[in-house]
């Protein structure tokens, strides 16, 4: 946590430090002249404050709205936490300027999709928002209508193994040419381990987590790694 970092190059407690840095803001937020109601005050790490968000989650938990998956975070290797999209400047980190790097963490997700069709119903009630910014909360909620297909791979090293894909168009499938995996998609690994390019391929994923989405969604031409089935053994080319 930022304020454990804190603390322990000013080689101090985490609950000092962060007490400390409340009074100092608020000082400088009073001789400013806001204009705050202080009395409605709260500390978010303190007992008072953060026993009801704990309430909320075991709530959500309870009714099985709260659930663990692992997925991709933005890392700090050198500050040892997690960051927010916001908090990375030019693929570094804002505190300490070290390289971020995607890391997989097992964590806490709410199951929103449980009330998509209500959140996009209630769209409609908002008056007087514009329109460009109703369609970006529609396609934030994400709702579509499609299946699941399952792929078998054929080979003798991967012959039990199936690629889930998901389709808004399953008429479309007999015109399939190939398929596209994710430089984090655990399958990739699963494909060449005990390869002779197994290492050239987590050499790939690795440079692939430091790209920017931005650069990933840049219409050039795209670094790939090609993995094809011959004779029922794998085979690469770059």
């Amino acid at each position: 946590m930022p304020a454990e970092n804190a603390a322990i190059k000013n080689q101090t407690h985490p609950a000092e430090w962060t007490t400390k840095c409340i009074e100092r803001m608020t000082k400088q937020l009073k001789r400013l002249g806001i204009s705050y109601d202080w009395s409605r005050e709260v500390t978010t790490c303190k007992e008072d404050y953060y026993r009801w968000t704990q309430r909320v989650f075991l709530l959500m938990y309870e009714r099985g709205l709260a659930y663990r998956k692992k997925a991709a975070v933005n890392w700090c290797p050198k500050c040892q936490t997690v960051l927010a999209n916001e908090q990375v400047k030019d693929d570094k980190c804002w505190r300490c300027d070290s390289v971020v790097i995607e890391k997989d963490l097992e964590q806490w997700f709410f199951k929103i999709t449980e009330y998509a069709d209500r959140l996009l119903q209630d769209i409609e009630k908002l008056k007087g928002w514009p329109e460009p910014v109703k369609i970006m909360q529609r396609n934030w909620i994400g709702k579509s209508q499609g299946c699941e297909i399952k792929f078998q791979i054929k080979n003798d090293q991967n012959k039990n193994k199936e690629l889930l894909i998901y389709t808004t168009r399953p008429d479309t499938l007999f015109g399939v040419t190939y398929m596209v995996l994710a430089p984090e998609h655990p399958m990739v690994n699963e494909l060449v381990i005990g390869t002779k390019y197994e290492q050239e391929v987590k050499a790939f994923v690795e440079n692939a987590k430091h790209e920017t989405q931005t650069e990933r969604e840049e219409s050039k031409t795209k670094k790939r790694y090609f993995y094809r089935s011959v004779r029922g053994q794998p085979g690469y080319r770059q």
